[in-house]
């Protein structure tokens, strides 16, 4: 009885895992099979690739190009201003002991039970009055805000799991605040910073709402804007819309790849605080 009990729970092991992988890659196959399928026959039934109008990416590329640069720089910026912010701020709380620490721990932990887009409406009205409204600073400020207090809670981690003992020693040898952050802490809790980075950046790559709200001009349109644009009254582009799919989901899966070894670490470091 405890062999069959042990090969049925591995086999049950081995039937989630391959339910789980086959339900994150479905999605992507679908979108490679529209991509792949001339507009007049996207409404055909496939389960395996039966056209390869790859045709279909160098005309998406083309209209998508511009929107697929915005959509990279105001991420990019995005992440650096967030780690910017959020690293001193999430040390000195891992650190330092002071009053109402908890409650500020937690209150930073509810802010993300708020959805962003409850936000928004009073956010446009802000905007407008100071004239932010259609500007990619607008978005860009618009998209730290939603992404500081997620930056915050995930560095924490990082920087309580970090031995004391380096910092300790830098101190008595006289090294204040800013540089014991930043030559010591800061290269030591790397891992966990790309891991924070990675999200911030998929947040804001894949933020809708935002654009949506504040960006009436389609020249600064991100990536997001641009596949909706491919949904109107009248009609669908599906085959427009898995080509772009597909081709935005290229930079952040490089930069995942590039920065793998990192996250690899951060997420093992993030595990093991005492």
């Amino acid at each position: 009885m405890k062999i069959d009990s042990a090969r049925l729970m591995k086999a049950l092991k081995w039937i989630l895992g391959i339910g789980i992988i086959l339900f994150s890659v479905a999605p992507i196959y679908s979108s490679l099979l529209i991509a792949l399928t001339p507009s007049v026959n996207v409404m055909e039934a496939q389960l395996y690739p039966k056209y390869w109008a790859f045709d279909n990416f160098s005309k998406a590329f083309r209209l998508i190009r511009p929107h697929l640069v915005n959509s990279f720089i105001y991420s990019i910026v995005t992440v650096l201003c967030t780690l910017a912010i959020t690293i001193p701020p999430a040390y000195i709380i891992a650190r330092y002991r002071f009053r109402f620490k908890k409650v500020l721990i937690f209150s930073i932990l509810l802010t993300q039970m708020i959805a962003g887009i409850v936000l928004l409406p009073s956010l446009y009205q802000f905007f407008n009055r100071i004239h932010l409204i259609n500007t990619s600073h607008g978005l860009v400020l618009t998209l730290i805000g939603l992404n500081l207090a997620l930056t915050v809670w995930l560095l924490l981690g990082f920087f309580a799991s970090l031995p004391r003992e380096i910092e300790e020693a830098a101190i008595v040898e006289g090294a204040g605040f800013v540089t014991v952050l930043f030559r010591f802490v800061v290269p030591m809790a790397a891992p966990g910073i790309a891991v924070s980075a990675i999200f911030t950046f998929i947040n804001a790559y894949n933020e809708f709402a935002a654009p949506l709200f504040l960006l009436t001009d389609a020249g600064k349109h991100p990536l997001t804007m641009r596949l909706y644009s491919f949904l109107s009254d009248v009609t669908i582009q599906w085959e427009m819309v898995g080509s772009s799919a597909i081709i935005g989901m290229i930079p952040p899966v490089l930069i995942f790849l590039f920065f793998q070894q990192y996250i690899i670490k951060g997420l093992t470091v993030g595990a093991v605080k005492s």
